[in-house]
This record gives C-alpha cells, structure tokens and sequence, in this order.
C-alpha cells in the first residue's frame, strides 16, 4: 500500500535527519502546523506539496501524493470522476484568465447540466456525488461572479450551492455561505455587516469554517478601526490555521492565509510599513500560475508600501503587475487599484505618472 501524503513527509524528513525545528528553517510553516502535516491533520494542497517537495528534495512524490487528495465523490463512477477532473480544469483557468472566458467557457452551463443530471439519476451513491459536485461547480461560479462584479449572481449561486450540497450531504457550505457574505460585505466597505455574517461563521461545527469565520471577522474590525478585536481575532484564525486547508472552498492559493489577513487587516487599521513587510515576505509563496491572487495580493502590497511612504517602490511594483490585471479582469482588484489611483493622486509622486495614467486605462475602458 502507498504511504500517505503525512507519513512521507514524516519518513523523508527522518531520512535527511532534519528534525521539526529545523525545518521551519527550510518551509514558511511553524513547528506545531509541521507537526499536524506529518499528523494527517492537514489536506495537502499543491503549494504545500509544492515546498516540502523542494525542501526534502522528494523529486515530484509528494506533489504526486497530494495530486490524488480525497474527494467528496462516493464512487469511483467514469461521470463523476470525469466532471470532477473538469472542476479542476474550470478553477485551474480562473486563477489566470478574466472570469467572463471562465463563466461563459461552461462553468455556467455545467451547474445546470449536473443539478438535472443529479435530479434525474437513479443511482442513490450517482446522484449524490453529482450534487456534490453541482455544489462545487456552483461555489466557483459564484466566485468568478463576484470577480466580474456581479454580485446579485454571486449571491444566487452561492444560495443554489448550498441546496445542492445538501442533496448530496455536505452541510459544511451551508455554513461556508456565510463566509462568503462577510467578503461581500467587506468588499463594500461594510464593517459592521463583515464581522456579523463572519460571527454567524464563527458558529459552524467545521473548524475551517472557523478558521476563515476568524479571518473576516479581523478584516471587518480592521476596516472599523478596532484594532484590539481585530488582534484577537487573528490570533483566534492563526489558532485554527491547521484546519484551513482541510476545506474543499475558498482559497487553494494561498501558502499562509493568516499571515496574509493579518497584512490587510494592519493595512486598514494603519500599519502600512508592518503590512508591506509581510506581503513581501509572502508574494514569492504563491504560484506564479495564480495569476488572480497574485494581482490581489501584489496590488495590496504596493498600497502598503505606496501608504508607507515609499511611493516609487509601490509604482513599480504595480508597474509590474499591469498585464496581469488586464488578464484577469477582476472587479475585486479594481476596488484595490482605485484606491491606489486615488492614493497617487493624492501623493502626486514624479514616478507615477505613467502608471496613473495606465491605470485609468484599465479603469475607464
């Protein structure tokens, strides 16, 4: 039998004779969360496998392990099997392309094709594995709703996402719904809205729900310039940080999703120099094929910097990024290059000149 994603980690490790300590000194990971890895308490995710594979100079095996992850699929059915490989096709696209090719290349289409394929089966273990998958199709497509601005769409996927994972016997969405209307509720700048669905969050039996409940709670108490709560809730999320991978949703971008809370959260409560420190420490960590979070959280390192007071920096940092955003398109990185734009034309520095006037193409176009 092929050991398991957590037992090489463990054996590989021991044969390079690296103990724990001295692997924080070789990955972005703390002591205890390498300890729940060689556990089986964390969901590898690609990045992860990515970094140990390097470190422990694995030549690709655990990439190929945490390549084969459980699923939420019954059986091993040729249908289920085939859609589920195509989710990962459809997600794999929206980390680089504008969510319109995303969206209209089937995402769309396929959430109805599986929620009447799931109706009509007459296989209980089939039909349950097509609404989990209808749920997952249907999460995503809410995302990239929300990434071309759509928000009304995003909610009703969302909604319908959550029915369909119910047919099939996941309830964690149901909870990770909620999550989600804390981030439309920051989007729009709306703390007191942030921290109340992030709190309903907070009341999920799963633990990473939790873990993210934490995280927009600290953004929402940021954004509302409470700087204690917001300390309290990231020390809570950082608390939980093992059990965020262990979720089918929200980000598989990210190496350290705290940390990178905790950034955009001192950014709000004016911490900028503290903030741009741990973007740049955390930039090199995320794929360079994850085009969306690389523009997201590049364009908040540049506001960091740029508040910071080293505003040439910030411009070619965004300098940089500009194709990307084109790429993408995404109506949540506009919300962050308009403020940049806005922070620009405040600063008027003689570097930004060129880079305010290509951001106004891409604002106005």
């Amino acid at each position: 039998m092929s050991p398991t994603f957590a037992q090489e980690v463990r054996r590989l490790r021991k044969e390079r004779g690296y103990s724990l300590t001295r692997m924080t000194g070789l990955v972005p990971y703390s002591k205890g969360y390498l300890s729940k890895i060689e556990n089986g308490q964390v969901h590898p995710h690609p990045e992860m496998a990515r970094v140990l594979d390097d470190a422990l100079q694995a030549d690709g095996r655990l990439i190929e392990l945490a390549d084969a992850p459980a699923r939420p699929i019954p059986s091993d059915h040729t249908t289920l099997l085939t859609y589920d490989a195509m989710f990962e096709q459809h997600r794999a696209l929206g980390h680089r392309l504008s969510p319109d090719v995303v969206l209209l290349g089937g995402l769309r289409s396929q959430v109805d094709l599986l929620s009447s394929m799931a109706r009509s089966a007459d296989d209980p273990g089939l039909g349950r594995g097509l609404w989990l998958l209808a749920a997952r199709y249907a999460e995503y497509a809410g995302w990239m709703e929300q990434e071309r601005g759509d928000d009304a769409s995003a909610v009703e996927l969302t909604k319908r996402a959550v029915q369909y994972a119910a047919k099939g016997g996941d309830l964690e969405l149901e909870a990770w719904a909620f999550v989600r209307a804390a981030e439309f509720a920051l989007y729009r700048g709306d703390a007191r809205a942030t921290v109340h669905y992030a709190r309903r969050a907070s009341k999920s039996r799963f633990t990473a729900v939790q873990a993210a409940a934490a995280q927009r709670e600290a953004h929402g108490y940021a954004l509302a310039g409470a700087a204690d709560l917001c300390l309290g809730a990231l020390d809570r999320a950082a608390e939980l940080q093992y059990a965020v991978s262990q979720s089918p949703y929200g980000s598989t971008s990210l190496l350290d999703q705290v940390a990178v809370a905790r950034a955009w959260s001192y950014y709000d409560l004016g911490r900028h120099a503290e903030a741009a420190a741990i973007l740049d420490a955390q930039m090199p960590l995320i794929a360079p094929t994850a085009l969306r979070a690389r523009t997201r959280f590049g364009l908040r390192r540049a506001l960091a910097h740029a508040a910071a007071g080293d505003v040439d920096h910030a411009c070619k940092l965004v300098e940089d990024l500009l194709d990307d955003i084109r790429q993408v398109q995404s109506a949540t990185v506009h919300i962050d290059l308009t403020a940049f734009s806005k922070l620009l034309s405040q600063l008027r520095p003689a570097a930004g000149r060129e880079v305010a006037r290509e951001i106004n193409d891409i604002l106005f176009a």
